[in-house]
């Protein structure tokens, strides 16, 4: 029996240094290598960012205030308040002259999120036509599901027959993304008596209210995703603090305007 046992002993041994080897292989040569890929991966993605093409940079964001009023008489007996903010950004492709790889040839935005501690009212976000950035609208057929999806325009013709009551954005950058939030009902059935005085369709109405400006006050982040005419496809996510009081102001005093320039840390990233 001895002689058998010597004979399988060199063939277990050679299995068994071989799984030995072979689980060395995944757990420890395979982890350097997908690591190695992976910085090598990165290091590609930081040379395609080097200099960024496009970036964001200047943001506009406008608030107020509106009511509607329920009633027929309209004797402001039964009004409805609806808070609402508007979003401009203007999109930086460069100085020089206008290229293939300066200039737009497709653009769309998802993962909308609207984050705001007080939940009272309706939340949502629409596509707002630039012409009316400052002034409450509120279009159902505009108000943002998943994605918005924007017609590029190339010329001067195509402006001009364009109303922008749809989503229009220019391949040379031109003009701004435009969005807005409304924040419907916030406050319902809002009666005007000789206590509280005249109301002000704006924003100085919450002087006639109970609410928390900074409670009511959303963050609204989403991503934009273009397409130049390279077919080199960019990303850039965005959040925005749209702040009802601040150190400045207050939509109290009827709107809050914030200026925000020079903002090109939101630089598009190449996929």
């Amino acid at each position: 029996m001895k002689p058998k046992l010597k004979q399988f002993t060199l063939p277990i041994l050679c299995i068994i240094i071989l799984a030995i080897l072979s689980i060395d292989y995944q757990f420890i040569f395979s982890k350097m290598i997908s690591r190695n890929e992976f910085v090598k991966e990165m290091v590609q993605l930081a040379e395609k960012n080097r200099e960024p093409i496009f970036c964001v940079s200047k943001i506009i964001k406008y608030s107020s205030a509106d009511a509607i009023d329920n009633t027929a008489e309209q004797n402001l007996q039964d009004l409805n308040i609806q808070q609402y903010s508007d979003i401009a950004l203007y999109i930086d492709n460069g100085n020089g002259e206008l290229t293939e790889e300066n200039t737009i040839k497709e653009l769309y935005i998802d993962n909308f999120n609207i984050e705001v501690k007080d939940t009272n009212g309706t939340q949502n976000l629409y596509y707002k036509n630039p012409l009316e950035i400052s002034k409450f609208r509120m279009l159902e057929e505009n108000k943002i599901e998943d994605s918005l999806h924007y017609k590029i325009v190339y010329t001067n013709e195509e402006n001009e027959n364009s109303d922008y009551e749809t989503p229009i954005f220019f391949a040379d950058c031109s003009n701004p993304i435009t969005i807005g939030y409304i924040n419907k009902d916030i406050v319902e059935h809002y009666q005007v008596t000789k206590e509280n005085g005249l109301v002000a369709f704006d924003g100085r109405i919450f002087n006639n209210v109970d609410m928390n400006l900074k409670d009511l006050s959303p963050k609204i982040s989403f991503t934009i995703h273009l397409k130049n005419n390279l077919n080199q496809s960019f990303i850039c996510n965005m959040s925005a603090n749209l702040q009802l009081e601040t150190e400045e102001g207050s939509v109290k005093s009827g709107y809050i305007i914030q200026i925000m320039d020079k903002v090109k840390y939101y630089r598009f990233f190449r996929e």
